[in-house]
């Protein structure tokens, strides 16, 4: 489906001298035609690390090769920032990270923009939960530690708590897990204000909230505003439903081989599967 591109107020701040742009009204996309600095907006799980958890040598050869050009990284996960370092190359060490599908930005060390899901959300989900007769296991991302209503066994720390007395703390990620197999959720989703998302994936047992407006494209533009880039010096690559805005309005939109039809349906590219250096070979083009 076609849109037109609206120009952001901060785009026109410019980015560099004698820069030209094109509009398209195909998917918003802007070409910047100019040969300065890109930047690489690359998400982690199923594109950048290989089904191990682990960047491939391909890819990490790819991604020294770009920096040494003189290009810049952004890491854009749905990972929460404990869970980010232990996966990342050294090379990415320094590089700012986008966590919580796009709730907050970490730059130099220190979140620079954050989207919490509004408290009073929290609270009424809480309390249909409470009411609704089903059991639910319910997560809570506050400031780097999940908190969860009841015990779960799940990979890394967590701490149970009385989740209703922490409404009100900033809450970057609702989850929903189903331990015991998924039920009948749209119950659920009715009683999702519409000041939050959800975001349900294939790829994940799980239910995500977040706030309306956090997304990873949002954190992006936050990040372009403080540089003062263009988004057309942005290449993203992503392969789920939590890539798809970030794909679609980057200068080039680029979909791993096992992505979600819908990020393929809005991407400039696709590129080899994540256990086939399609990283590499994304950063291989854009190179030349």
């Amino acid at each position: 489906m076609e849109y037109e591109y609206h120009k952001p107020r901060w785009l026109s701040k410019g980015w560099g001298s004698g820069e030209k742009f094109v509009f398209c009204r195909v998917r918003g996309i802007l070409e910047h035609v100019n040969d300065e600095r890109k930047l690489l907006a690359l998400d982690l799980d199923d594109t950048l690390l290989r089904s191990d958890k682990r960047v491939s040598p391909a890819n990490l050869a790819a991604l020294a090769d770009w920096l040494a050009a003189g290009h810049a990284v952004v890491v854009a996960t749905g990972r929460p920032p404990r869970a980010v370092l232990s996966v990342l190359p050294e090379l990415l060490f320094s590089a700012p990270r986008i966590v919580y599908n796009g709730a907050q930005l970490w730059v130099d060390g220190r979140v620079v923009y954050r989207n919490p899901i509004p408290a009073d959300d929290v609270g009424a989900l809480l309390d249909w939960c409470a009411v609704s007769g089903q059991r639910w296991y319910i997560g809570l991302e506050i400031e780097d530690r999940l908190y969860v209503n009841r015990p779960l066994a799940k990979p890394g720390p967590l701490e149970v708590a009385d989740l209703h007395a922490l409404v009100g703390q900033p809450v970057y990620k609702m989850l929903f897990f189903f331990p015991e197999g998924r039920g009948e959720i749209e119950p659920l989703l009715a009683a999702v204000p519409p000041t939050t998302r959800v975001l349900i994936t294939p790829k994940l047992d799980l239910i995500q909230l977040c706030a309306a407006g956090a997304d990873k494209a949002t954190a992006l533009c936050y990040l372009l505003a403080e540089w003062q880039w263009p988004l057309a010096a942005v290449a993203a690559i992503g392969d789920d439903i939590n890539d798809l805005e970030m794909v679609r309005c980057s200068g080039i939109g680029i979909a791993m081989e096992n992505a979600l039809p819908e990020v393929k349906a809005v991407a400039d590219w696709v590129v080899p599967h994540h256990d086939e250096d399609g990283v590499a070979s994304a950063i291989r083009r854009l190179l030349t």
